[in-house]
């Protein structure tokens, strides 16, 4: 296509190559939740809090999550009571008991 420049072919490439991200939805937290890196991280994250000691922070569970924070829901859904969110371009698993 001679009549198209570069940039609007590199345009149209990323559009074309993009995910689509029509299914994910705006929520807000309801309660302060930890966010985990991967949904075995969060089962761990869960099983400790049931323990004496408590769950703690993390490499694994480092953010923790303000009531009425602002994420989009990737998976409803992401396994026993996990909901697979994106929050400031990075995806994180929390419990979706935590999630309007």
């Amino acid at each position: 296509m001679p009549w198209m420049s570069k940039a609007a072919l590199i345009c149209l490439a990323l559009v074309a190559g993009a995910p689509a991200n029509s299914a994910e939805r705006m929520t807000t937290i309801n309660r302060e939740a930890y966010a985990c890196t991967s949904w075995a991280a969060w089962r761990e994250y869960g099983q400790a809090s049931l323990s004496v000691r408590g769950a703690r922070t993390s490499k694994s569970c480092p953010l923790r999550l303000a009531a009425r924070t602002e994420v989009a829901v990737v998976e409803e859904d992401a396994g026993e009571g996990a909901s697979e969110i994106r929050y400031r371009g990075k995806v994180w698993f929390v419990d979706n008991q935590r999630l309007n």
